[in-house]
Formats: structure tokens, sequence, C-alpha cells
């Protein structure tokens, strides 16, 4: 699957963004020199496959968004709290957010002035008997946990997306309770798709998508739209 180019609006502008979703990778032509070096670092065979995985989604993404084939030439270092930090002669203020989740790798490619994060979970590997006391549920999330009419595992999942994707926007990760990523507000925009927007950054939102047994949430400006849903049910 080639990435899936669309639009965020926000502020009277459109800019363009990338998404790119990824289940297999081939073997480590589309990897750095230094990438393949750290590749080889992993112990163990897991590690390496969500490292391959992590980095085809992310450069095929930023590939698209960038308008570069080759994807030997982008290269992706870590910053202090782990966040993706890209490198590329065109990259200027491009930036990419990552998310595994049992084989499964999404990335969304992004012009750094529009902060967004991006979150996948499966849905059938969340406990809510363990989840919802790491969450630090506010009052509204409890609420809508109870009455919302939504399974608890996928509440739950909706609910940790969230907070990631909001955690990988400020490029702080969960380094912070997980309380203070909670959601103020969260309604059904349709059958197995949610908005929110949380209670202490009121200046960002989150959109959450079911699909194929997963969920993935995006945080984004609490003014911006993208222009379409992202396509994560059939990756390649």
């Amino acid at each position: 699957m080639s990435a899936q180019s669309l639009f965020i609006r926000h502020g009277g502008s459109e800019q363009r963004v990338c998404f790119a979703a990824v289940v297999t990778a081939p073997q480590d032509d589309f990897l750095s020199a230094g990438e393949k070096v750290q590749l080889a670092g992993f112990k163990f065979a897991a590690k390496q496959e969500s490292f391959r995985h992590g980095r085809l989604a992310a450069k095929r993404a930023l590939g698209a968004l960038l308008g570069e084939s080759d994807l030997r030439r982008i290269e992706i270092h870590s910053g202090i709290y782990g966040q993706p930090l890209v490198h590329h002669p065109r990259a200027g203020a491009a930036q990419v957010s990552v998310s595994h989740s049992h084989g499964f790798a999404v990335a969304l490619a992004f012009p750094a002035e529009v902060p967004m994060g991006i979150d996948l979970e499966t849905v059938s590997a969340i406990s809510a008997s363990t989840i919802i006391p790491e969450l630090g549920a506010c009052p509204a999330e409890l609420t809508w946990l109870a009455t919302g009419g939504v399974d608890a595992a996928t509440a739950c999942a909706v609910l940790w997306t969230a907070r990631e994707a909001l955690g990988k926007s400020l490029k702080i990760g969960l380094n912070s309770p997980l309380g203070m990523l909670a959601l103020a507000e969260i309604r059904s925009t349709g059958e197995t798709t949610w908005t929110g927007r949380y209670l202490n950054f009121p200046q960002c939102q989150c959109v959450s998508r079911l699909k194929g047994g997963r969920v993935l949430s995006v945080a984004l400006p609490r003014d911006a739209a993208l222009s379409a849903q992202l396509q994560f049910d059939q990756p390649s």
C-alpha cells in the first residue's frame, strides 16, 4: 500500500499530510546504513520486526510528503523523549508520528506548524480491568465509560490512544501522569468514530476510529480538520 495523501485544514490554510500503514516489511533495502546497524543491535526478532515495520511506515509517509522515492535517504533519529526526528535534505520542518500494535505499524507525516500525534491499539489486547486504574480517568471519561454505549475494551482503547496521541503531539510521550492527558468530552460522530477535547490542553482535540479490531487516534489542533479518514484496514 502506498501512502495516503490528504490535507489538514487549519486557520484558513490547507496543508498536505501523508499517512502509511504497514503489516509486512521487505528485506532491509529501505534502511540507511546507520539504521541497519541499529537493527542489528536488537537481540530479539520481535523487536527487529517492530523496528522494520515502524521505519517502513514512517519512511513511506515521509517519502510521499517530501517527494523522495529512495527511502534510504530518509533517516529517523530519536529525540530525548524518544520522539522521531527526521533527517533529509528536503525535510525542513517535516515531522512524523509512528505507532505499532501487534505486527502492525502506522505513521503520519505532517508540517511542524500543525503539530499532530498518532496512536494505534488492538482492542483485543486491551484489558479494561487493568487499563482503567492506569488511565487516571476524569469524571467525564468515567461517565462515558458507563453510559457511552461502547464496550469496555473499545472504550479503554479510545482513551488510551487519545492520551498517547496527545503525548506524541506534545513531544513528551507518556512521560507525565496519564490523568494530565485526559479527555474532558467525548462524543460519537458515527457508529465507530469519536471526537474529543482534552481537559488540560483545550487547544487540542482527538479524532478516534475503530476498524478491523483496532482503534486509531489522532491528536491535532482543536480548530483543525483532516480532509478524509485515515485508511488503516488493509495495509501491506
